[in-house]
């Protein structure tokens, strides 16, 4: 059943089911049921018409106890706009839901659920609207409140495995609890050819919190790999879904609890004493202050055999060679070697697969940093990160010129010169 109300505040009820329709058009057979009466029925979806013009739309309306809603916002047909959908809590202003292409193609589409009767504001904004880029044009807002019905969950703990059957449209979901910053590793596999495995990681016991993180293929082929730090301690729901129309026998996994410290700050890096690094997946589980790259300086005794001689060096970023087939390091190793300037970090050169396979090398000669009364050494950074996903790291500084694909010195490096490096821009 559907009831639309237009800007003028017209309600027009439609019937809800092409059942019903059926009887008005072909003959009805003796069998059928009776017409059902819509005179007095309720409205299953409130639908709106709007539009972004110069300003977001705004909406208000009020949630009963124990009750969910789905609000989508739909472009009309013909419309140039890009909705953007934001949900907040009237009294608190607390920022529900957002979302901008859940919905499919341009379409926004966001749940929210409540245990106490809520007024909530809906905005309907164009995508990029404050860049000056923004879109616009009549949008359709449909609402669609429902009895909050709890979602079966599973609770499992770090290490488990469970097996079972996915389709489409029917995920599995498990709850389980962590603290900030804490890693979790989870990886969905296929048993089979005919399963294209995705994960969902939510916050809170079921799919109606945030959506902290998604993984469709991360894990090798069409199976799926979560790596993240939790953003805080709580409850998270682990959703095991079957993309699509494909379906097929599972195993879900979730490694055993690592203590892998986040790597904040600048690492001290020395000769003979490998540093072994984490970095998270790209664009999801990042705590507050780690970065995406992770640096290094030299330690002082590295500073001071290089100051007494043994500045041909070559720094190592490799993988583990041995790991747990379900929680691979995603690690594409990418090197830079720099300097700690007035303006910021300023990378003198980088290499990718200088090493072995994947494995990132830089051969350097750095002597020419060591003259008396210079300070180039100290401010010299080595920066680690990765091309692709996330996973382990190790980094070693050892000495002597190893073969590299293009072995390079500082002293043949003409591109950015030392005093260019560090060197304030002219006024």
């Amino acid at each position: 059943m559907i009831r639309r109300v237009t800007s003028g505040f017209r309600a027009v009820l439609l019937a809800g089911a092409a059942a019903v329709l059926v009887p008005a058009i072909v003959p009805v057979a003796a069998s059928a049921q009776s017409a059902r009466n819509l005179d007095n029925a309720r409205s299953d979806v409130l639908i709106f018409d709007g539009a972004v013009t110069t300003a977001p739309a705004v909406f208000r309306y009020t949630m009963q106890p124990n009750t969910t809603l789905q609000v989508d916002v739909i472009p009309k047909e013909g419309s140039d706009l890009d909705p953007v959908l934001t949900i907040t809590d009237v009294r608190t202003g607390e920022v529900l839901a957002e979302d901008d292409d859940s919905g499919g193609n341009l379409a926004s589409r966001a749940r929210i659920v409540t245990e106490a009767r809520r007024q909530v504001e809906i905005t309907v904004s164009a995508f990029a609207f404050f860049s000056g880029e923004e879109t616009n044009g009549p949008f359709e807002l449909q609402l669609r409140p429902a009895p909050f019905v709890p979602e079966h969950t599973t609770a499992i703990d770090y290490g488990a495995e469970m097996r079972g059957r996915l389709t489409g449209g029917n995920p599995r979901l498990y709850t389980i609890r962590g603290e900030a910053g804490q890693l979790l590793e989870v990886a969905l596999t296929a048993r089979g050819d005919d399963l294209d495995p995705l994960l969902i990681l939510y916050k809170g016991s079921g799919t109606m919190g945030e959506e902290v993180a998604r993984d469709d293929d991360g894990g090798g082929g069409l199976n799926s790999l979560l790596r993240i730090r939790l953003p805080e301690s709580g409850t998270y729901t682990i959703a095991a879904s079957a993309y699509n129309a494909s379906e097929g026998q599972f195993t879900l996994r979730v490694a055993p609890l690592r203590d892998v410290a986040a790597t904040t700050g600048e690492q001290a890096l020395g000769f003979g004493d490998p540093a072994e690094g984490y970095l998270t997946q790209s664009a999801y589980g990042e705590v507050e202050g780690e970065e995406s790259a992770v640096t290094y300086r030299l330690g002082a005794e590295a500073i001071a055999a290089i100051r007494a001689g043994a500045g041909e060096v070559t720094i190592n970023m490799t993988t583990p060679a041995f790991e747990d087939s379900d929680f691979p390091s995603n690690i594409d190793p990418f090197l830079e070697l720099g300097f700690e300037t007035p303006l910021g970090y300023s990378s003198v050169m980088s290499d990718d697969d200088g090493g072995e396979g994947l494995n990132a090398r830089l051969a350097v000669d750095l002597r020419p940093l060591a003259m008396e009364g210079s300070d180039w050494l100290e401010r010299l950074r080595i920066r680690a990160s990765s091309i692709g996903g996330g996973g382990a790291f190790a980094l070693e500084l050892v000495e002597g010129l190893q073969a590299v694909e293009e072995e390079t010195d500082f002293s043949a490096v003409e591109e950015v010169p030392f005093d260019a490096a560090v060197a304030p821009p002219a006024p």
